[in-house]
């Protein structure tokens, strides 16, 4: 029987694209000067309820009646009842407009807390009107450099930052900033304003910036309340998110796990700020490949938000999401699809079905559905998450474009070249105009658009887009930034398409160096590139260099998915083949009869991958002399070519208009 290397196809590294998104910060005065109650159970919904109807009686020009009514709205709008906190609202913004007039700083204080609830529900131009209407009154009351003015401009400037206006929303932060710098009791506000306009300035591709402003908020902070204060951990808290969105996982850890020390000493080992640290230490732990360590953390971020809130608070959704992405990435699909549907309901129970991050989940889900192979969902899913986000932000918003980018990978997957390509070049005409040309984001798109067209067989439009990619990267990070792993990884797999061997051996060296010298070998994207590199090295039949790398990919995979994923069939069926080469058949043998067994009890089935382990496995019996079962084996084979070939003319047909 003729020997012959059977072509495995290089797995891309697919990258995902994630919106941005900002907290509003909640003004803390009260119209009356009197304290909001913090529980919001229903028992102090029924007192103040009474004590609404109480003051009543005595008119509404009594200071404790609109006190009440701003109480009253305040727990509604942390039991997230929100029309009835919205009715309450501006029942008080109408007493204190027909008692104090439309220009009172008290008018102006509900305008700003009404402004905040539209915010939390996605209702941003009707917060920003509010807000705009209540600037203009502390400017004229107070003038423009008044600390209440500030406080103003920065819930202004985290509306247009929601919006997606960033350059406007910088400007009011940098406002707020010039009048907290000359206000010395202010400082604390200061270190706040600091922390919101280093997050603006990272969606701005200023990094630079942003980092420099997440430093001097945590020095000022610091130093006014010391190293073990709260609001100091909310600070660390946002700088190792900020360093998660650039990859540097391992400088977000420290960061993330002093937030979490400093809540747990300060707060106690349930308070929901705990879960919250827990939960973003968990994107940190994911992405190193530490996926039980971030199993556990959201475990127990789920169990705290419990017990605090009840089983549908927004923060358990957001756990339940985190679970479900991890989930997915360790092909565990069931508990995903499980997770981001618990999610889901638990926001749409919330916010209704229509919210913008109703359609975070969406678009998460449809991802999922991708992965199994259901195209025609995904699609779907993707198109109401478009339509969602459309209606809140306009057809040009990069939340937009994130669904598009979606989109087009779901198209590339399922072998619909031009409608991926399509959607790619969409979302990226969209970063490039917002963004600029050089914005990392843009790098993303170009990525995931070169990953299409090689897909597709364009490689050396795909070896453009990579390299434009790398460029970007490499300017704004430098060269052994850990996002610029993946990008070398697939800029390798493109050479090798195009038998530039010994470029592709570069990139990929200098790829796995880069994610070793980051602490992310345990990671399934550094498993997938050594078993790239590998094939590269079958190619040019350097198999003693080959079966090394397929060894400690097939560790990595098994470390992560367990012994029996059918993603472990591929790697398997190439460390047969790197033994087969050599000559070494009773070694190939077992693999390949574990990489038949795990294929023959998934589903749906694996034609390409049960075909090229079959006839992996038939030269091993053909070389060892049971030349009947190697026949048998490949017609076997052939019987599933046949197969496949019909399920790709079925499948053909139901795309069909």
């Amino acid at each position: 029987m003729k020997l012959f290397h059977f072509t495995i196809p290089i797995s891309v590294i697919c990258w995902a694209l994630a919106a941005h998104a900002q907290l509003p910060i909640t003004e803390t005065t009260n119209p009356s000067g009197i304290q909001t109650s913090k529980s919001g159970n229903n028992q102090d919904a029924k007192v103040l309820m009474d004590a609404v109807r109480q003051v009543s009686e005595l008119g509404e020009s009594d200071p404790q009646y609109a006190s009440a009514l701003y109480n009253l709205a305040g727990i509604y709008r942390r039991q997230h009842s929100y029309a009835e906190a919205e009715s309450v609202y501006k029942r008080a913004l109408a007493v204190s407009e027909k008692v104090h007039g439309a220009k009172h700083e008290e008018t102006a204080t509900l305008l700003n807390e009404l402004a905040l609830l539209f915010q939390e529900q996605a209702k941003f131009s009707d917060a920003r009107a509010l807000l705009q209407r209540a600037l203009a009154i502390r400017e004229q009351a107070f003038g423009p450099d008044h600390p209440l003015t500030a406080t103003v401009l920065n819930n202004l400037a985290s509306v247009y930052n929601s919006q997606g206006q960033y350059s406007e929303a910088e400007a009011l932060y940098k406002r707020a900033l010039t009048i907290w710098e000359n206000l010395e009791p202010e400082k604390l506000n200061l270190a706040a304003t600091l922390d919101n306009l280093a997050s603006v300035e990272e969606d701005l591709g200023e990094y630079s910036q942003a980092e420099e402003h997440f430093r001097r908020a945590l020095a000022v902070r610091q130093k006014i309340v010391g190293p073990n204060d709260t609001g100091v951990a909310t600070i660390l808290n946002n700088f190792g998110m900020y360093y998660n969105e650039q990859a540097r996982y391992s400088e977000a850890e420290p960061l993330l796990r002093g937030a979490l020390a400093i809540w747990e000493e300060g707060l106690g080992p349930e308070h929901p700020n705990v879960a919250a640290a827990l939960c973003n230490i968990s994107v940190a732990w994911r992405h190193q490949g530490k996926y039980s360590e971030a199993a556990n953390a959201l475990q127990r971020s789920l169990a705290i938000w419990t017990k605090a809130y009840g089983p549908e608070h927004p923060n358990i959704a957001s756990a339940f999401n985190n679970l479900g992405l991890l989930q997915k990435t360790l092909r565990n699909y069931p508990e995903a699809e499980s997770d981001f549907q618990r999610a889901l309901a638990v926001w749409e129970k919330t916010f209704g079905p229509e919210h913008p991050v109703g359609a975070n989940i969406l678009s998460n889900v449809a991802l999922l559905r991708k992965d199994e192979g259901k195209f025609l969902e995904a699609e779907n899913l993707l198109e109401r998450a478009i339509t969602i986000r459309q209606k809140f932000f306009g057809t040009e918003h990069l939340t937009v474009a994130v669904t598009l980018n979606n989109l087009a990978e779901v198209y590339s997957s399922e072998g619909k070249h031009k409608e991926a390509e399509s959607s790619y070049l969409r979302a990226l005409a969209m970063y490039e105009k917002n963004l600029g040309p050089e914005h990392p984001v843009v790098a993303t798109v170009l990525y995931n658009l070169a990953t299409g067209r090689m897909r597709a067989g364009k490689y050396e439009a795909s070896e453009q887009d990579l390299r434009r990619a790398l460029a970007i990267r490499e300017k704004q990070f430098g060269p052994g930034h850990p996002d610029l792993a993946p990008l070398l990884s697939n800029l390798a797999g493109v050479e090798q398409m195009q038998h530039k061997y010994a470029d592709a051996e570069l990139l990929y060296k200098r790829s796995l160096a880069i994610w070793n010298k980051a602490g992310l070998t345990k990671s399934l994207d550094f498993g997938q590139t050594m078993q790239n590199f590998g094939n590269l090295y079958l190619e040019e039949r350097k198999y003693d260099q080959a079966g090394p790398l397929f060894a400690e990919a097939l560790t990595i995979k098994e470390n992560s998915l367990g012994e029996q994923s059918p993603d472990l069939a591929h790697v398997l069926t190439l460390l047969a083949e790197a033994d087969i080469f050599r000559g070494y058949y009773s070694e190939a043998e077992p693999f390949c009869q574990r990489a038949l067994g795990i294929l023959e009890k998934s589903s749906p089935p694996d034609y390409a991958s049960l075909i090229y382990a079959m006839k992996a496995y038939a030269v091993v019996l053909a070389k060892t002399q049971r030349q009947a079962q190697a026949e048998l084996l490949e017609t076997k084979a052939m019987v599933y070519a046949a197969k496949m070939k019909n399920k790709s003319k079925n499948d053909t047909r139901e795309m069909s208009p």
